[in-house]
């Protein structure tokens, strides 16, 4: 079992680590959805890997909105930096992103984001055939239904066991995008979180 945090600044990292976790997760100034974070300038993700790396925790990267295909070089020569420096796996939600991983940067680890709302031992293997090595199962599961597709997949699973659960479909951020305007009129959603979403907006039911 591994205990695996996030860490959305340096600060965190070094919180999340002396808190005891094996593992943290976190995203660069590029292809991150937790555009609200302070996230890792590229020294800062150097740094960090090397300091992890010397006490034996791991280290994941967020690579999980979806890219256009205007992008798609910068998306390449982000990959092909990763891809150098070896973190322990990529945490992602486009099948853009597996593919091009898959073909030019094999070496990289993929793990299936919670976006991705995988919530059956069938969606587990399917993705299984697309190089993921983990899946980060939808939050809305129960221990029961979690049971269920341990017993029907070889994947890693990881589920989240605490802090803000998703509201409607796990990852798909569909309440907040009712409640919130996130995007002007005719963008393509990209999982970008630019506002505070209702799951951690202080509500009033008086």
């Amino acid at each position: 079992m591994e205990l695996l945090a996030p860490a959305g600044s340096p600060e965190a990292l070094d919180a999340a680590v002396g808190e005891g976790a094996d593992a943290v997760y976190l995203g660069l100034k590029d292809f991150n959805a937790r555009l609200r974070s302070a996230n890792f300038t590229y020294s800062q993700f150097e740094a960090a890997l090397r300091a992890l790396r010397r006490i034996g925790k791991k280290v994941y990267v967020t690579v999980n909105t979806v890219f256009e295909q205007r992008e798609a070089d910068r998306m390449y020569q982000f990959l092909k930096y990763l891809a150098g420096h070896g973190p322990d796996a990529l945490i992602v939600q486009d099948f853009g992103v597996a593919a091009m991983v898959k073909s030019e940067f094999p070496s990289l680890r993929l793990h299936a984001s919670t976006q991705m709302n995988i919530a059956s031992g069938r969606g587990a293997n399917a993705l299984s055939r697309h190089n993921f090595s983990r899946v980060v199962l939808a939050r809305e599961l129960s221990l029961e239904e979690l049971k269920g597709i341990k017993n029907e997949t070889n994947l890693e699973l990881e589920v989240f066991v605490h802090g803000a659960l998703c509201i409607s479909v796990s990852g798909v951020c569909l309440f907040s995008q009712y409640l919130v305007e996130i995007r002007k009129p005719g963008d393509v959603y990209s999982g970008v979180q630019k506002t505070l979403p209702p799951r951690r907006s202080r509500i009033n039911s008086g």
